[in-house]
């Protein structure tokens, strides 16, 4: 599964508010995410009205278990994974337009320009990750149907 689909300005302007009025901790587990900086799980954040703006894709948006927000400070970028021992799907949710194109290899072979509002669904198994941004991308990425617990 390959979705893409925009969100209304007023939920991501929503979103950034409440990215804005708290301080987060960097997580300490590694990630792909290089010089930037990435959030641990805030999905508690994230009131069910909320997740099903965001994610308006069938009711999947009651299966997500876990959220992240990532700023990318100049050049950073995601290293090429997928998540197929984790989770089903996975999500990333442009919260500014921004440089640094994310890249999804077999099947998709395709790139998205990050757009504000954008929002991309996908099978996580679809190994995927981001190009050099040198203008402070701002993503929130997201797991469906936890693998874990099956």
């Amino acid at each position: 599964m390959f979705v893409e689909k925009n969100i209304s300005s007023n939920v991501i302007k929503e979103i950034n508010l409440l990215i804005a009025s708290n301080n987060f901790e960097e997580t300490k587990k590694p990630s792909c995410t290089q010089k930037g900086f990435q959030t641990h799980n805030i999905v508690n954040l994230f009131n069910e009205n909320l997740l099903k703006r965001i994610l308006p894709i069938k009711n999947y948006y009651k299966e997500v278990f876990h959220i992240h927000y990532i700023y990318y400070l100049a050049g950073g970028y995601q290293g090429e994974h997928s998540h197929e021992e984790t989770e089903k799907y996975s999500f990333i949710l442009y919260l500014n337009d921004a440089d640094g194109k994310t890249f999804f290899k077999e099947p998709v072979n395709k790139k998205i320009s990050p757009k504000k509002g954008k929002l991309i669904f996908f099978t996580s198994s679809i190994p995927h990750g981001g190009e050099k941004s040198f203008k402070g991308k701002k993503v929130l990425v997201g797991a469906v149907h936890n693998m874990w617990n099956k």
